[in-house]
């Protein structure tokens, strides 16, 4: 009779439940336009700045070229993303 008295069953392992983790909303990172010139006269400061021509490639103003500011080291043909691309630089006006 001892040998067939029932051993108590361990606990069973209850399974936690990992909150549900909330999608993060898709983040606006710009629209990407190709530099298609790379205008010779600089501006700012210290002549930090160049103005290029752009082609926006995605976006409602697809195919539209257009004249922006940009700092750093950039040449024809490379790739860059613009937050707005309403809005237009004026030509530099050499004094």
């Amino acid at each position: 009779m001892a040998d067939e008295q029932k051993k108590p069953e361990a606990p069973k392992e209850q399974k936690k439940e990992e909150p549900k983790r909330q999608e993060e909303p898709k983040r606006f990172d710009g629209f990407l336009v190709e530099i298609v010139e790379v205008i010779p006269q600089k501006t700012g400061m210290f002549g930090s700045v160049k103005q290029v021509m752009c082609k926006i490639t995605e976006g409602r103003d697809k195919g539209r070229v257009i004249r922006r500011n940009i700092t750093g080291r950039v040449k024809t043909g490379d790739m860059i993303r613009l937050g707005d691309t309403s809005r237009e630089d004026k030509p530099i006006n050499v004094k």
